[in-house]
């Protein structure tokens, strides 16, 4: 059964997020954490708030705890794949926004960051091969 206290916390934290206190957030998330370590709305939140605090590695990390607890959990998908481009992992990006896309295939933002995904490893491997090219 799930805890009470841990549902206050998610919505608390969240309306955090909603205000940008993202320092905030990531504390009341954390104290869920505490409670219920196995939540994946807890870690899907603490993800969130780590890439809102432009810590992408670790919003990484907490999405992909979240992941493993509930493997379809779209919003973390989605995330993931976003913190995902944002350090340059545009094929796991792409990965997670067509995971995303066979799960809601009506979501047009899935899409979109798919695209965009697709973009970043076209450039990617562009300049590979120009690399490639220019070295001999």
């Amino acid at each position: 059964m799930p805890n009470p206290n841990v549902a206050s916390l998610l919505e608390q934290g969240h309306n955090q997020l909603d205000r940008g206190e993202y320092q905030a957030a990531l504390q009341i998330f954390q104290q869920a954490a505490v409670l219920e370590p196995q939540n994946p709305k807890v870690s899907y939140g603490l993800g969130l708030t780590c890439y809102r605090l432009e810590q992408y590695h670790e919003s990484i990390e907490y999405l992909n705890k979240a992941l493993r607890i509930k493997p379809n959990y779209i919003l973390a998908l989605v995330w993931r794949g976003l913190a995902c481009q944002k350090i340059d992992q545009a094929q796991q990006a792409q990965a997670d926004f067509d995971r995303a896309i066979a799960l809601t295939p009506q979501d047009s933002e899935d899409w979109q960051g798919r695209g965009i995904a697709l973009n970043e490893l076209q450039r990617y491997e562009k300049r590979k091969l120009l690399h490639l090219t220019t070295k001999h």
